[in-house]
Formats: C-alpha cells, structure tokens, sequence
C-alpha cells in the first residue's frame, strides 16, 4: 500500500502547483492536506516541505472576489493545525477568510449543500468550534446562521470529511492523467489509506 501512496504523493508534488482551483474539494487546498497526512504518517521532510509552500499558493491566491471554497480553505487550515501538522492562531490565520464569509447574509442562502452552500459553512464551522473559541464570527451572524440551518432542517450532526467525498472513478494504480483533488482524485487515496 505504501509504495503506491509514494506513487501517488510524488505524482501530487510534481502537478498540483499547476492546480488553478483552490478550494478543498477539487483544489490545491485538499492536495495540501493529503501531502501533510502522507508527510506525517511517512515521516517525509521534502513532502512536508512541499505542501507548506502549497499551502502559501492557497493563501496567496484567495482574493476577496473568490466565490466559493472560502470555508472549504478554511476546513482544511483548521483540519490541519487540529492534527498538529501546522502551528497557527486559526483566528489570526483565517480571519480574513470568515470575514469575506460573512459578507454573505445567511438568511438569504438557497444552497444547503456541503460542498458550495451551508452544509458545508456549518462543516467548517463546527470543526473550528472543536479546536478553539471562534472569535472571528460575530454573534448575530451565528444566530442567523443557526436559523437558516433550522428552517432548512440540516442534519446537526457533524460530518467528517470522508463522508462527503467521492471515491475515484479509477483504481489507484491508474492514477496518471486523472483529476488530482481529494474529491474524485488521486488524493482520495491519500486520504482513505492514512484517514482523516
């Protein structure tokens, strides 16, 4: 199982700085996580390395017109200071995230999907709140938050990330030439081998 998650992270190192979506699902924001899990679980210094200066691309490249993934970045930042794997205030580091995040009235959202609506604001959300005290989200924000999830009867079990996610459409060893991101890709297996 190893050498074919090697196969698999070396092919990441080598074609996600080419991602142009950030996001979790489909972009380099899940590749980054991937490459941190394989790193720690292998004990890989270089690969380590590589997905801190993914992570940098990630935060130099969200802008204030980005209009998704926003909670999905930061899902992953949080997932990743919660394993240890990265050191970081999440209220100092994402607090231009939450920002632009409420910058979108809660009781106007339609999408209650977890990959681009309230499903997954409230994944993000919840993970945060099982870390530290979020601090960058106001209150009245919050409650209307909480009410647009009970008006739309959103399940208030917390989901992990695996749930949500969809297994490749190809076995592993045919990962050449296919998408890259956790959701559908080749960092699926990255994810499903070392666990979230």
């Amino acid at each position: 199982m190893k050498k074919e998650m090697d196969k698999i992270a070396d092919y990441l190192l080598l074609r996600s700085s080419y991602m142009q979506e950030l996001g979790l699902f489909h972009g380099k924001m899940g590749v980054v996580v991937a490459l941190y899990l394989y790193a720690d679980a292998y004990g890989d210094e270089v690969m380590r390395e590589y997905a801190w200066e993914l992570f940098q691309q990630v935060y130099d490249g969200v802008h204030t017109d980005m209009p998704v993934g926003l909670a999905g970045i930061g899902y992953g930042t949080t997932l990743l200071c919660k394993r240890g794997l990265v050191e970081c205030s999440l209220n100092d580091i994402l607090e231009d995230i939450d920002r632009k995040i409420m910058e979108r009235d809660p009781r106007r959202l339609t999408d209650m999907s977890v990959r681009t609506g309230v499903g997954g604001l409230m994944l993000y959300l919840d993970l945060r709140q099982s870390v530290e005290a979020v601090a960058t989200f106001d209150s009245r924000y919050m409650m209307e938050l909480q009410d647009t999830v009970a008006r739309n009867n959103l399940p208030c079990r917390a989901l992990d990330v695996m749930d949500v996610l969809n297994e490749p459409t190809f076995p592993e060893a045919e990962y050449i030439e296919r998408p890259l991101g956790i959701d559908g890709g080749c960092a699926y297996y990255i994810l499903k081998s070392i666990g979230v």
